[in-house]
């Protein structure tokens, strides 16, 4: 044991202490060579390294005329709908009509006359003629309005009531008026009796709600209500043309006063202004009762639009693609914070998200355009693409309407050992 300790603890030769302490000036060499190589490679590879600074936002593939979107401009019960997916449509036409008491056909119809009427002259307006069997529902008052001012304007052009003293006409308007007023009375009477119909007719709708088997009860009150409502619509017709007998007779009586001339250019004066009401009521009703395309294109409806179905203010409906939409590009939504940096003509790349960026890779744009005005906090930029949707790993995207994806914009590319550097 003794022996054992002895010989570790012996003093080593000088040969092998000097093999320990001064090694080969090869290994020295070679050694700080490669270290040398290995630090300068290192610098060489932080120097050709590029790291992009980017700022990102999201980004909808569109063009450079925007498809435009289409919204129920307020509660829009559905009755008609005239196109269907994808069908191609022309600037103003209609898409869909809402519930309404007028008819779209004599509406429309109505509308197109008044469009394609080229004689605006007192005499031409006179004789525009309305069919009397058009169900125009709320621009009806409009229509009479009209009519009573057409007939008032011949009226006075043909001297119709010349033969009358004023005497006469006195006489008559007073008759009239008796007339009108015993037609408020009765009035009064129809429309206490309506709403008990209607009252009659409640219940029996109730009731066969409930299961009773009341048809013939049913019937009964419902034709009561058509008859009471035809008696007072037709008291209430009565009553207008004896007002505008009266009307006219009075013109009369100031034109003996005062003159033709100048009663008759006051009739023409009126005659202008309820063609131009006519017009204004027209548009008023197509604009609430319904919705039109807003440019040359195709449109794109949503499967839930059909008859039947009440739109709320603001619904989505749809879009019109224009037909002359131009080249694709992209709208991305920046936030305001690092848009300072971003340039026209910088690099852009995008990853839609219907196409996997593992799989397809992403899509390489050119930004062409900066918003001005931020608009809640985001700037609007926009993307062209010159390689059109072709991406970095060789595959050709299919564009579709209003394609989302995720944008990051190149600002800048600086090597590692500048951003080492610049941060020191």
């Amino acid at each position: 044991m003794q022996a054992k300790q002895d010989w570790q603890y012996a003093p080593r030769s000088q040969d092998m202490e000097e093999i320990i302490n001064r090694p080969p000036s090869w290994i020295t060499l070679y050694g700080t060579i490669f270290m040398v190589v290995c630090v300068l490679g290192l610098a060489l590879m932080a120097y050709i390294y590029e790291y992009p600074d980017t700022v990102g936002g999201d980004l909808v593939l569109t063009t450079i005329e925007p498809p435009r979107p289409l919204e129920a401009p307020d509660d829009f019960p559905i009755t008609r709908v005239l196109v269907a997916h994808e069908d191609s449509v022309k600037a103003g036409e209609v898409l869909m009509v809402a519930r309404s008491l007028a008819t779209f056909n004599d509406v429309f119809e109505l509308s197109e006359r008044l469009s394609s009427n080229k004689d605006q002259s007192d005499g031409g307006l006179a004789n525009f003629f309305i069919p009397p069997d058009w169900n125009l529902g709320e621009i009806q008052e409009a229509v009479f309005e009209l009519q009573e001012k057409q007939e008032m304007y011949r009226n006075l052009r043909d001297r119709r009531l010349d033969g009358l003293t004023t005497r006469e006409l006195e006489t008559r308007i007073s008759r009239q008026e008796r007339f009108i007023r015993d037609q408020r009375q009765l009035q009064s009477k129809l429309e206490d009796r309506l709403l008990r119909n209607r009252s009659r007719l409640t219940q029996e709708e109730q009731l066969q709600t409930d299961g009773v088997d009341n048809r013939d009860r049913l019937n009964v009150a419902l034709r009561e209500v058509e008859r009471t409502e035809d008696e007072l619509n037709a008291s209430r017709s009565e009553v207008r043309a004896a007002s505008f007998d009266i009307e006219l007779m009075r013109n009369q009586i100031d034109s003996y006063r005062g003159g033709l001339p100048s009663s008759l250019n006051q009739a023409g004066e009126d005659l202008r202004n309820a063609y131009d009401g006519l017009k204004a009521a027209v548009a008023g009703w197509e604009n609430n009762y319904t919705i039109t395309s807003p440019v040359d294109g195709l449109v794109l409806l949503k499967r839930d639009i059909r008859p039947g179905r009440t739109l709320l203010r603001g619904t989505p409906i749809g879009m019109v693609l224009p037909a002359n939409a131009g080249g694709i590009i992209g709208r991305i939504d920046l936030p305001n914070r690092g848009s300072g940096s971003v340039a026209v003509g910088q690099r852009v790349l995008v990853r839609f998200d219907s196409y996997p960026y593992l799989e397809y890779g992403s899509v390489e744009g050119r930004v062409i355009s900066i918003g001005r005005l931020p608009t809640g906090g985001i700037t609007a930029v926009e993307v062209t693409f010159p390689n059109e949707l072709n991406t970095t790993t060789g595959n050709r995207l299919e564009p579709g309407p209003l394609m989302e994806g995720e944008a990051s914009i190149i600002t800048d590319s600086r090597s590692l050992l500048q951003r080492f550097f610049k941060r020191r």
